[in-house]
């Protein structure tokens, strides 16, 4: 891959807007949600930490070590916006609370985080 079509990839993902929301990681009638600036890459990185048996919530990572196949991962909100290098923190809170009303069962996926 030469100098140009390393800038123009790179540039391709510079310009991206990735998806934002609240995802969730559920199993049977537990359910754990977070915040998420990228969707994707939220989920790999989970996924990833999870399989490697280092996630920092412990209830969490005992339960997917325990049985991993009857965890699901969905994105239970998706924020809607336009500017891509706006700060959207605040409505990212806002659906966040949303979602801890229509799921009073549902935990932090991050202890200390959102």
């Amino acid at each position: 891959m030469d100098k140009e079509q390393k800038k123009a990839l790179r540039a391709q993902y510079d310009e991206r807007k990735p998806d934002m929301g609240i995802v969730c990681w559920q199993s049977g009638a537990r359910m754990w949600i977070a915040i998420s600036k990228d969707v994707k890459a939220d989920h790999n990185g989970s996924l990833f930490q999870l399989r490697l048996g280092s996630w920092p919530n412990r209830e969490l990572q005992k339960a997917f070590t325990e049985d991993p196949d009857s965890f699901q991962w969905s994105v239970l909100k998706t924020l809607e916006y336009e500017e891509r290098d706006k700060d959207h923190s605040e409505e990212l809170e806002l659906l966040y609370m949303i979602c801890l009303e229509e799921h009073p069962e549902a935990q932090q996926m991050r202890p200390g985080r959102k």
